[in-house]
């Protein structure tokens, strides 16, 4: 069996060598499985939408490609643990994991059908890499537009037709399957038989592989990039391609009124990596900026009582977040839904300009400390 891990543990699954052959897509049972998918996607609230071919049957016919053995939907980088977590509940209304590829691929069945969905990872500012072959400009996935396919509300881009023309060519409106997915037996054992090596490969040397073949891919991207007259900036890394042994992960915050929120959000962010830095907001600096701020705590008492949480492996003070990024040797930076205010986005723009990941956990539900601190003022009332 194989795993992936999870704040919540580790799900294991069968690892699948897959071939879809002459299998294509049955309408009413995929339908199904979409209406709910969706219903556990929108709870938590991620961008996602069609991707790839699946998009064009949706804007062109309203309908599913005919040849088509699977669904394509994507999911950004930054929102992959919210969908792990997911996974739980999926399993308890009959969706399967059975395939996971280190890339960014995640393929689910229900019902004997397919769904893949693939992981848009940054590699600047305006370029997200899927894995494959494909290289998307970040606009075309932040300006959508709720697209109402058989009555699912999906993300698609607001400029769908630039879009496709840029990728598929002018004529992406003519239906025409590009792609056969029946081939002979020796084919087939040929493809399981790669695909089992790269299952197998270790980091160092699956990775190695991965990036010379991005390479070119990204090569041609930037090509296509020049003829329709897009600049694309010189310092692109395909950094997620990278094997890094020792994983740094930073995440950062005030944490006056320590809660179980936060210790969890600890946990999280510990499982993306090996070693956890967690930032504190120096205290003089709030209330030099906020002089109403409440923060009740020192910024000595903070970092004491969190480097108590055995998550935590370091703990360090901070001013800006746009300068600690900048300042602390990391991999990975956390940071929650709310962090999202002009420093956190010049932090987040620094942190994709020079191939840090951006990763954003949710909330933990029914916890915060502007509730804590509230409930603390009524009883403070009520007690006087």
């Amino acid at each position: 069996m194989a795993h992936i891990k999870t704040s919540k543990g580790y799900i294991e699954y069968e690892r699948h060598l897959l071939y879809f052959g002459n299998k294509v897509i049955i309408p009413k049972i995929m339908l199904d499985n979409l209406q709910v998918l969706s219903v556990y996607l929108d709870k938590i609230d991620i961008n996602w939408g069609p991707a790839f071919g699946t998009l064009i049957g949706i804007v062109r016919n309203d309908d599913f490609q005919s040849w088509k053995p699977a669904f394509d939907l994507y999911i950004l980088k930054e929102d992959e643990e919210r969908f792990k977590d997911v996974l739980w509940l999926l399993y308890n209304v009959g969706f399967q994991l059975v395939r996971y590829e280190r890339r960014g691929i995640y393929i689910l069945l229900r019902n004997g059908e397919y769904i893949n969905v693939f992981v848009l990872a940054k590699i600047s500012s305006d370029i997200r890499h899927t894995g494959g072959t494909f290289y998307i400009r970040e606009k075309y996935l932040q300006n959508t537009v709720k697209w109402n396919f058989k009555g699912i509300q999906m993300n698609v881009p607001v400029d769908v037709d630039e879009y496709l023309t840029f990728h598929y060519g002018e004529d992406w409106t003519i239906p025409k399957q590009t792609i056969s997915y029946s081939k002979p037996i020796l084919f087939r054992y040929w493809h399981w038989l790669k695909v089992w090596i790269q299952d197998h490969l270790p980091d160092n040397l699956y990775y190695y592989w991965l990036f010379k073949h991005r390479k070119k891919d990204f090569k041609r991207f930037k090509q296509r990039c020049e003829k329709a007259g897009i600049p694309l900036p010189d310092n692109v890394q395909l950094s997620s391609m990278k094997p890094r042994k020792y994983k740094r992960v930073l995440t950062v915050g005030v944490y006056d009124l320590l809660h179980k929120g936060h210790v969890e959000l600890y946990r999280r962010a510990k499982g993306l990596g090996d070693y956890l830095i967690v930032a504190v907001q120096d205290g003089e600096f709030i209330l030099k900026y906020k002089p109403n701020a409440k923060v009740l705590n020192s910024t000595e008492d903070r970092k004491y009582m969190i480097k108590a949480i055995r998550y935590v492996d370091e703990v360090i003070t901070y001013t800006d977040v746009d300068k600690i990024v900048q300042e602390v040797d990391f991999d990975v930076f956390v940071t929650g839904p709310d962090q999202c205010h002009d420093g956190f986005q010049r932090a987040i723009r620094w942190c994709e300009e020079h191939g840090k990941e951006h990763i954003v956990l949710g909330r933990t539900d029914g916890v915060s400390s502007s509730e804590l601190k509230a409930k603390i003022a009524e009883k403070t009332k009520l007690n006087k």
